[in-house]
């Protein structure tokens, strides 16, 4: 019987996956054909690229070729809507036509009428080089311009901390049960809201005694163990039924409120529930484990952001006790 299988060719297109109808069961053809394919639409891409306008390329942008995180993704949309509404030289203006200058100027009227803060600034203008990044990526432009206006330095924030034993007098205290077993969790795992939300019960494994966590931002899984300090906290979680398979190990809640009051009623500075998770690192580095250990808890890659961000809040107690090994 003869063969009805007819070959497609996959490939991309302007940023966008192409199939074709190769017309033909013979491999060895539908090499032939798909080459000559390449060939004809890398001409058409070149035209094509060359005709995109800015709606065009920001409607792509939108689609996510990129794989941005979700919450990254929405705000960038937040952003580029802004873009469309405000961007004086007109949307159908072709990609290629557009000049940094005209990008520095766009970027200082959105800093005039929103008094915008560095930060603020910053988020517009990391947009801008993805978007044009996307630009080049797909053959519009050969260079991605907006490279050319460099991001503002911010001033380093004002994180308040508390200490370990602040820490755990704030939790004793709250008098929200959810909440209290949700700062718990960030003290003793050293992990964000995001994470926590993301828990569930086959991600503890107690044999291995392993807990498994997603990032939030950025959608990396990673592995933490469970720390000495937690133990008895996630036995008390499988006691209570909290860690059955496909359940969420903790009840939806935002625990700012709670917080909050709580550190008014303790006369504390006001902390936030990120100030639990900055807690477990400033404790790590303070107990002299390797900075990489604590970044790779954290699910960060090295730990250059560990050292930048929390170095400088290593006491002075520790450093003595560093130098008491430079013997």
């Amino acid at each position: 019987m003869k063969s009805t299988r007819i070959i497609y060719a996959v490939f991309k297109s302007v940023g966008k996956t192409r199939w074709k109808n190769l017309g033909t069961d013979d491999v060895n053809q539908a090499r032939e054909l798909l080459g000559e394919e390449i060939k004809q639409e890398a001409k058409v891409d070149w035209k094509r690229s060359r005709t995109l306008n800015l709606l065009e390329l920001i409607q792509h942008y939108e689609s996510n070729p990129m794989n941005l995180a979700p919450s990254t993704l929405r705000t960038r949309t937040l952003l580029l809507k802004v873009f469309k509404e405000t961007w004086p030289y007109g949307l159908t203006m072709k990609v290629r036509d557009v000049k940094s200058f005209m990008l520095r100027l766009w970027l200082a009227e959105r800093r005039n009428a929103r008094n915008l803060k560095s930060a603020g600034m910053n988020n517009y203008l990391r947009t801008l080089h993805g978007l044009f990044g996307l630009a080049v990526e797909i053959g519009a432009i050969g260079a991605n311009i907006a490279l050319e206006i460099k991001l503002i330095r911010e001033p380093n924030p004002d994180r308040l901390t508390p200490t370990w034993e602040q820490a755990q007098t704030i939790i004793e205290a709250v008098k929200r049960p959810r909440s209290k077993l949700a700062l718990t969790a960030m003290l003793l795992f050293g992990i964000g809201q995001g994470e926590l939300k993301n828990l569930r019960g086959e991600h503890f494994n107690l044999e291995q005694n392993t807990i498994t966590i997603r990032r939030q931002k950025t959608q990396k899984v990673f592995t933490i163990p469970i720390f000495p300090q937690a133990r008895s906290f996630v036995e008390t979680l499988r006691n209570d039924g909290r860690l059955e398979n496909g359940k969420n190990v903790f009840d939806m809640c935002n625990p700012r409120e709670a917080l909050v009051i709580t550190c008014e009623r303790l006369n504390l500075s006001l902390f936030t529930p990120r100030s639990f998770r900055r807690a477990f690192i400033i404790r790590a580095l303070e107990k002299g484990i390797d900075p990489r250990v604590v970044a790779a808890w954290q699910g960060h890659r090295d730990a250059t952001l560990i050292l930048r961000v929390y170095g400088a809040w290593v006491n002075n107690d520790h450093a003595q006790r560093m130098a008491a090994l430079m013997t």
